[in-house]
């Protein structure tokens, strides 16, 4: 009885499922508030808002929409749940995970939409597009951030380039970095310097 009941339980233990279920919660935010987005066609909610998102083993297309703005589209791709890997000391929990898409992980929690107006001027899209290399430096560039700032380097190599990126005094840059919780936070609270 002891061994029925234990090997069900490896069977079951599927460490990708148990870990991290068969959904990720992905959150969306955007420079501009009630954006749309859709996933693979569907709408799924309205910005700012977190979605759980079923894990695939394909990647899944993320389009944003609204009324006077430009659609962006942006894929999230889809990679081995690192957890998952601890099957391989027993090969049936990986039946599970595969059946519950508890395998598979996306490559971002967040996603931050840059949506840029319709028919905009010069000197606008300009701006609109040194605001969007800002928000990517920070989106791409967050762990280092929080590194150097949490040591208050003012002369640290991230807080340097985004201080010369953004043209903000790194002092503030530091503050900013260390109020902020993750990195769609940090983006957005750039835009606010």
């Amino acid at each position: 009885m002891k061994k029925t009941i234990l090997f069900s339980l490896m069977f079951l233990s599927a460490c990708g499922t148990l870990f991290s279920g068969g959904n990720q919660d992905i959150s969306f935010d955007s420079n501009v508030k009630d954006v749309k987005v859709y996933v693979d066609g569907m709408e799924i909610c309205k910005t700012p808002c977190v979605f759980p998102l079923e894990r695939k083993s394909s990647s899944v297309v993320v389009v944003a929409k609204k009324a006077g703005y430009e659609d962006k589209q942006m894929v999230l791709r889809s990679n081995l749940n690192k957890v998952a890997v601890l099957n391989l000391t027993f090969w049936p929990s990986w039946l599970t995970d595969v059946a519950t898409g508890g395998m598979w992980q996306y490559s971002r929690d967040g996603v931050y939409i840059d949506m840029e107006r319709s028919n905009l001027k010069h000197a606008e899209l300009q701006k609109a597009k040194q605001d969007v290399a800002i928000r990517r430096f920070a989106l791409f560039g967050y762990g280092e951030l929080k590194i150097e700032a949490a040591a208050q380097q003012e002369k640290g190599e991230y807080i340097t380039a985004l201080s010369s990126l953004s043209g903000v005094d790194a002092k503030d840059l530091i503050q900013t970095v260390n109020k902020s919780h993750s990195a769609v936070n940090l983006a957005h609270n750039l835009t606010n310097l």
